[in-house]
């Protein structure tokens, strides 16, 4: 009975007294460094994706898979002229991250063990394969709705490659303990709230730019002067805008849904900024020293500023196409951002949940061995 004690103080030395140690599990530094890259490829897709939207260029090559009736990878650079090159260079990056999710997935099943990683290769495969085809049916069909529909699944993709990558990473290897069962679920909840917040902002985002609604309202902080949008046009309504702000705005043809779909926007601007500072805030504040999570708290702070600031330049700026391109662009890196930071709130959720377990059994076993001594 004495040996049994020992081996349990031993136990709870091993759980209690060193929280900070790791056990090392399966990890593949192949599939995760393919996924890196595949995730790295992914942004200036999204990029892209936004400058053939600026430019109104999406129809700049009308059909598909082929391009002006030559094969893609053959249509001849002096072609691509105007509109066309926005349109065919995105086509072409776009099957760039297609062939390197097809080599993620290959490499993926050759040398990895773990079959949930094999099975989520395929499926981040399978997301690429199902945008393209959205997006080649957008051209063939030429429907806003799946224009939006594309829009919304390439910042969707890009999130699934990112938590991807964070679940075949080292971090995603290692058990830790790092701070209290209840601050790790604090943080995890906000995390989840904000990704959910940013989700529905961009949606709203992809509708107020394929409705043509960037500059429906061409003031900012205000709106036509005032705190709220209109709630009815008249002729006098249009005749006063056009006055104050020019003919060339189309403000003769805004709508009241383009007015308040943008209107949205700035309210959901006010809210993600809420909820990452409130995000970041708890995790700087209460786990200084994990950074797997205060490095991406401050990238989102720093994302949330530029931001805002491209945010409000589109506006002023009267939407230059390279700026309102980056406002997409980052707005999907601050998505990415909150999404990894959910999904390792989720695993230290996890391990220090699985933890505390342990070592309320060992500590049952001490007490147990104790009595029987």
């Amino acid at each position: 009975m004495l040996s049994q004690g020992v081996e349990s103080r031993e136990k709870i030395g091993r759980l209690v007294s060193f929280p900070n140690d790791v056990i090392e599990q399966n990890y593949n530094p192949a599939v995760h460094r393919l996924a890196l890259i595949t995730a790295v490829a992914t942004f200036p897709l999204i990029f892209m994706g936004g400058l053939v939207t600026s430019h109104q260029a999406a129809l700049s090559v009308p059909d598909w898979p082929n391009s002006w009736g030559y094969n893609m990878f053959t249509f001849p650079p002096s072609k691509w002229v105007g509109g066309i090159f926005f349109e065919h260079t995105h086509r072409l990056a776009a099957s760039a991250v297609g062939f390197l999710t097809i080599l993620l997935m290959i490499v993926t099943w050759r040398t990895d063990q773990r079959r949930w990683v094999r099975w989520t290769s395929v499926g981040v495969f399978l997301g690429v394969f199902v945008q393209g085809i959205i997006g080649g049916q957008r051209v063939v069909q030429n429907l806003n709705d799946l224009a939006i529909i594309h829009g919304c699944v390439a910042q969707l993709f890009f999130c699934f490659v990112a938590i991807f990558c964070v679940m075949t990473s080292r971090f995603w290897t290692k058990r830790r303990n790092l701070a209290p069962l209840p601050v790790i679920r604090t943080i995890y909840n906000l995390s989840v709230i904000t990704v959910g917040i940013i989700v529905a902002q961009l949606v709203v985002g992809v509708i107020m730019r394929h409705s043509d609604a960037g500059l429906a309202i061409p003031d900012f902080p205000t709106s036509y002067g005032h705190l709220l949008p209109p709630t009815h046009i008249d002729a006098a309504f249009r005749q006063e805008a056009i006055h104050r702000f020019g003919m060339e705005l189309g403000l003769n043809r805004v709508t009241l849904f383009q007015i308040w779909i943008h209107f949205a926007h700035r309210i959901g601007a006010a809210l993600v900024s809420i909820s990452v500072i409130t995000l970041a805030a708890a995790m700087l504040l209460r786990i200084r020293s994990e950074p797997a999570l205060t490095r991406p708290a401050w990238i989102a702070l720093g994302l949330l500023i530029v931001q805002v600031t491209l945010g409000i330049l589109t506006v002023l700026l009267r939407k230059p196409a390279d700026i309102a391109s980056a406002h997409v662009a980052v707005g999907s890196l601050l998505l990415v951002t909150t999404c990894v930071i959910a999904v390792r709130a989720m695993r230290l959720l996890g391990a220090t949940s699985s933890s505390g377990v342990e070592a309320d059994s060992a500590e049952m076993d001490l007490q147990y061995a104790a009595t029987n001594e």
